[in-house]
Formats: C-alpha cells, sequence, structure tokens
C-alpha cells in the first residue's frame, strides 16, 4: 500500500468541529432535561397529611422514557405532565403512578385541593 492509498487521519480541524457539535447536542438535551426540576406531587416542607404522596413523578416519567415531570400550571392538579425527549408533554396517569410507587396496596390517586397541582397523594 502506497502513501497516496493509505487512509488520512482525521486532522485536528474535522475532530474538532465533531467534538463541538456533538458537545453542543449534548448540552441542548442537557438543557432541555434541566428545565423543570424534579416533580413532587407533594412539595418539600408541606404540612403532613397522613397519606402517601407522589414524590417521585419524576422517575416515574423516566421509568416510561420520558426525561422528567412538570407541572404546567401550580394552580390545577390536572396540569402534570411527563416532558418527552423531544420536548413533548404527555398525560400522566396519576393511578398508574400511585401504583409504581407504592404497589398494587396504594393503587389509587386522588387530591386534596383541585387548585394546587401538589395536593396528589394515594391511597
Amino acid at each position: 500500500m502506497n502513501a497516496s492509498s493509505a487512509p488520512r487521519p482525521r486532522t485536528g480541524k474535522v475532530t474538532a468541529a465533531l467534538a463541538a457539535t456533538a458537545l453542543a447536542a449534548g448540552l441542548g438535551l442537557a438543557a432541555l432535561a434541566t428545565t423543570a426540576p424534579p416533580a413532587q406531587a407533594t412539595p418539600a416542607g408541606a404540612p403532613a397529611t397522613g397519606q402517601p404522596g407522589l414524590d417521585r413523578l419524576h422517575a416515574y416519567c423516566q421509568s416510561l422514557g420520558h426525561l422528567n415531570s412538570v407541572a404546567q400550571n401550580p394552580k390545577s392538579v390536572w396540569s402534570w405532565r411527563c416532558v418527552g425527549v423531544d420536548g413533548t408533554m404527555h398525560g400522566i396517569n396519576m393511578h398508574d403512578a400511585c401504583r409504581w410507587q407504592h404497589g398494587a396496596g396504594l393503587s389509587h390517586a386522588a387530591f386534596h385541593d383541585e387548585r394546587n397541582a401538589f395536593s396528589w397523594y394515594c391511597y
């Protein structure tokens, strides 16, 4: 094999450009994944109700293949969504989320105040 037919190594410019593109794509996904804080249907510091809450909605949505969860409107229990990897919003079945978090024993979801997205609990 002569020098003219041998594969040419990538130049520093091409490698740097590929690395920059990969970094930008990764940062874009990281920014999308961190736009909303991890979801908790019962926020930290809320009064204890004696009933188990839905404090793992973020992990529940990830178990479905999504990035995270978000309450689009903190004044509505109906505003919880899973955020897909492409940024699309997907509704959450809170009964399924309770079953996922607590097992069959606490498989139903309810809320204390329809005007408070963080008032969900499982029973």
